[in-house]
Order: C-alpha cells, then sequence, then structure tokens
C-alpha cells in the first residue's frame, strides 16, 4: 500500500502542471490562429484603357482614358479610379488667363480621380463622370482587410481615324482567399480597335498582369480575341504573328502597332501597351509637307492665326495644341496612342526605423500619380502608375506642428513562447522538487526499518 501511495505527490503535481500547460496552450491559441497566414506587406497594380501621347520633342500632351490604381500596404489599402486625365492640357486651361481674366477651363469643371481609403469612413464610392468627352463610370472601394480595388468603365472613343470601343480596368491589390494569399492585378479590356483607312480590325483585346504570393507567383499576358484586314479573317492565337501581318498593311500610312511585351523583376510583372506609332513615310510626308510647306498655306495659318489672338489672347492655347499634335506627326516629334497595358507588384513591407515622414502615411495613389507608358516597364519610369509599381513616400513632416496620427496595429505576429515556456519551466521545477522530495522521504524510511540478522 506504502508503494501505490509513495509517489503520489508527484502525480498530483504532474497532473496540475499538464493541466496548467493545455490551459495555457488553448487560452493564447496558435499565433496562426484566426490569422492572415501570410503578412499583408505591400502592393500595387495598375492599368489604363487609352493614353493619347503626341510628343513634340521632349513634351508630352498625355490625354489618358480609363485609369484604375489599387494598392496597400500593411493594414491600409487605397484606390483610385480617374475616367480621363487631361495631363498637360488640362494643367494649362486651368491656368489664369493671359489678360487676367478666368481660365479656359477651370480645374473644377475638369475630370479627377474618385480616390478611396481604408482609413476613412466612405471607403467605397460609385459615380458615373460627367465632365468627359464620352459616358464613364468610376468605382472605388477599399477595407482594412487590407484589400483595395478599383473598377474604371469607358464608352466608345474616336481618336482621328481610329475608333476605340468601350473598355474595361480593374485593378485590385490585398489579402485574397481568406488571407492566405497577398495578390496585385490589374486587368484591361478592350472591345475592339478599327482603323478604317487602312480596313484594319481588331477584338477582344485583354490584358493581365498579376503577382501573388503563391504559385503561380506570376502572371503576364495579352491576347487577341480576332483581327481582319480589308475584311479577311487571319490567326490571333499568335498575337506578335497577327500584328507582323497587320503592321504589313500600315506601312504605307507610316503608322505601325507595336506588340505588348511582357517584363518581369523580383517583385513585379507588367505588359506593355499596343502601341499605336507614327514614323517618317516617305508618301505620307510628302504630300502633308507639300500643303503645310506651301507659302500661301503659310501664309494663311499665319493669318488665321493672328486674328484668333486678336480676338481672344486665350486661343493661344489651341493654337499651341495644334502645332504641338501637327509637328508630332511630320518630323518634329513623335506621335503615339498607346492601347491598353498592366502592371502589378508586390512583396513584404520594410519597416521604417527613422520615423520619415511620421504623422502623414500615404500610398500615394492621387491624381499626380504617374501613368503607364513604354518606358514605365522593368525599371518604373517619372511616371508609372500614376503598382504601381509604386506607391510614392511622403515628405518630411512640415516645420509646424501636425496633429498625432491615429495609432495602427503592428504589421507583424507574435511568436508561441514566452507564458508557456514559463508555466513549463516552473511545473518542471516543481516536479523535480517533488521528486527529490519523496526520494529523501522513501530514504529514511528505508532506515527506520528494522533489521534481523540470522
Amino acid at each position: 500500500m506504502r508503494g501505490s501511495t509513495a509517489f503520489r505527490r508527484t502525480r498530483v503535481v504532474g497532473a496540475a502542471t499538464l493541466g496548467a500547460a493545455l490551459v495555457t496552450l488553448f487560452a493564447t491559441g496558435s499565433p496562426a490562429a484566426g490569422a492572415p497566414e501570410v503578412q499583408p506587406g505591400r502592393g500595387t497594380a495598375l492599368g489604363e484603357i487609352v493614353k493619347l501621347d503626341p510628343r513634340a520633342g521632349s513634351l508630352s500632351l498625355g490625354i489618358t482614358d480609363g485609369r484604375s490604381i489599387a494598392g496597400h500596404q500593411n493594414t491600409v489599402a487605397q484606390a483610385s479610379s480617374q475616367a480621363f486625365d487631361y495631363g498637360i492640357i488640362g494643367t494649362t486651361m486651368a491656368s489664369q488667363g493671359c489678360d487676367g481674366g478666368p481660365p479656359t477651363l477651370s480645374a473644377d469643371k475638369q475630370p479627377s480621380a474618385m480616390q478611396v481609403d481604408s482609413r476613412q469612413p466612405n471607403s467605397t464610392q460609385d459615380a458615373d463622370e460627367d465632365k468627359v468627352p464620352v459616358p464613364a463610370h468610376k468605382h472605388a472601394s477599399a477595407s482594412p482587410t487590407p484589400y483595395g480595388e478599383a473598377v474604371t468603365t469607358s464608352a466608345p472613343l474616336a481618336l482621328g481615324p481610329i475608333t476605340v470601343g468601350g473598355g474595361v480596368t480593374k485593378a485590385h491589390s490585398g489579402l485574397v482567399e481568406d488571407g492566405k494569399v497577398r495578390e496585385a492585378s490589374a486587368t484591361v479590356d478592350i472591345s475592339g480597335i478599327e482603323i478604317p483607312p487602312a480596313g484594319i480590325s481588331l477584338s477582344g483585346l485583354h490584358w493581365e498582369a498579376t503577382w501573388r504570393s503563391s504559385d503561380p507567383q506570376s502572371v503576364g499576358t495579352f491576347t487577341l480575341g480576332s483581327a481582319t484586314i480589308q475584311g479577311q479573317s487571319i490567326p490571333t492565337n499568335d498575337p506578335n504573328a497577327a500584328l507582323t501581318q497587320i503592321n504589313q498593311a500600315l506601312a504605307p500610312l507610316g503608322i505601325a502597332l507595336k506588340p505588348p511585351s511582357m517584363h518581369q523583376g523580383t517583385d513585379m510583372i507588367s505588359v506593355d501597351p499596343l502601341a499605336f506609332s507614327v514614323f517618317p513615310s516617305t508618301t505620307r510626308d510628302g504630300v502633308v509637307n507639300s500643303i503645310i510647306g506651301n507659302p500661301a498655306a503659310s501664309q494663311a495659318r499665319q493669318e488665321l492665326f493672328a486674328a484668333l489672338l486678336a480676338q481672344d489672347c486665350s486661343n493661344a492655347t489651341y493654337i499651341t495644341v495644334f502645332d504641338l499634335v501637327v509637328g508630332s506627326i511630320t518630323g518634329a516629334g513623335s506621335f503615339n496612342v498607346l492601347f491598353g497595358g498592366a502592371t502589378a507588384s508586390s512583396g513584404e513591407a520594410f519597416q521604417n526605423s527613422f520615423c520619415l515622414g511620421c504623422g502623414t502615411p500615404s500610398l500615394g495613389l492621387n491624381s499626380s500619380s504617374p501613368s503607364l507608358g513604354t518606358s514605365s516597364f522593368g525599371a518604373p519610369s517619372a511616371g508609372a502608375s500614376k503598382p504601381q509599381s509604386g506607391a510614392s513616400t511622403p515628405g518630411p513632416a512640415a516645420a509646424t506642428a501636425a496633429p498625432a496620427a491615429a495609432p495602427v496595429k503592428a504589421s507583424f505576429l507574435g511568436k508561441r513562447g514566452g507564458a508557456l515556456a514559463a508555466v513549463g519551466l516552473v511545473g518542471l521545477g516543481l516536479m523535480a522538487l517533488t521528486a527529490e522530495g519523496d526520494r529523501r522521504k522513501m530514504r529514511r524510511a528505508q532506515r527506520e526499518i528494522p533489521q534481523f540478522q540470522e
């Protein structure tokens, strides 16, 4: 009986220690329970439907149609949808009149971007744009998941001899699949493009750029639904081969369609726009120069412009735009129309230990952000998204005191240990002390047992 009860206290202490460990384990839980399997990190996605980009020297008009941007960093998400961005033309027309009068087209009468932030109460917005040449719809939403999404829809648009069908751009960035995957993705769909002078018709154009934290990690594609030349269908299973045939038909006009290429970096992927470019053509330039270079035509042009300026000095804006466009297609510059194009980037968000720009957190998804262009892929140019790939960094805090920023949750998760380890160590110590006490008691009892000798 004594042997069965000799280790009673050891068993009691062991059971108590095991119970305490189980209570601590279930009370604290696994660090992954109910939490995302990946860190939110950062991400940016951008897509555009059309960008009209005539240039004279290095000066670009840069009018953009259908831009969607989404981005996130840690627990903050933002999204921006803009139907039209008039670029330098809008800036010029919004400036004060040459005679001190009102601007030609004030900023409040120009299209503006719809931007939302997950920290704002109105983080989901929808609106029809009423300050654009064609109907358009904007949608933007952001949540602290984090997840930001922007969708911009635009109606068909005529660009001189080119007709562009309706288009939709979608961009999202954040955690998906119940927080298991971090993803940034942009898609662009254009119903069709027609170039009647060359008898060219394209339909079902689609761009996609996606960067994920899981396999497949990146996706970058451009597909073409159908294409015809002078009413004859051509295969489109290989878009590059189809565009090669189309460029042969466009060559006499001095224009070409540059096929989109895919570019991939360590944490970004992009698919170029389909670039409609004007290059020198003996036939076209000879006809144009014979008209513009004619002394009678030059004299008439000067008299017309002088009369317009005498009537209203603000007409100088329109004259400047006209000269830029004409110069871009007559050898004094370049003329590009960029269709589609998408870029996405995603990765870990490194902690800022220097507190640069404290109190003014922002992902920089605003109307002054750069846009897609042929130079913005691979390494973002001075203007690419306005990704994303990326977010702008706020400047240092102003000299004047700024309101304190609301505290945000830590961007990292706790790790198992701490309390559980302490309970285990204390339990082991108690068990060791109890066992040592029982051992000494048994030795003492053994010494007290009478020893019989024969």
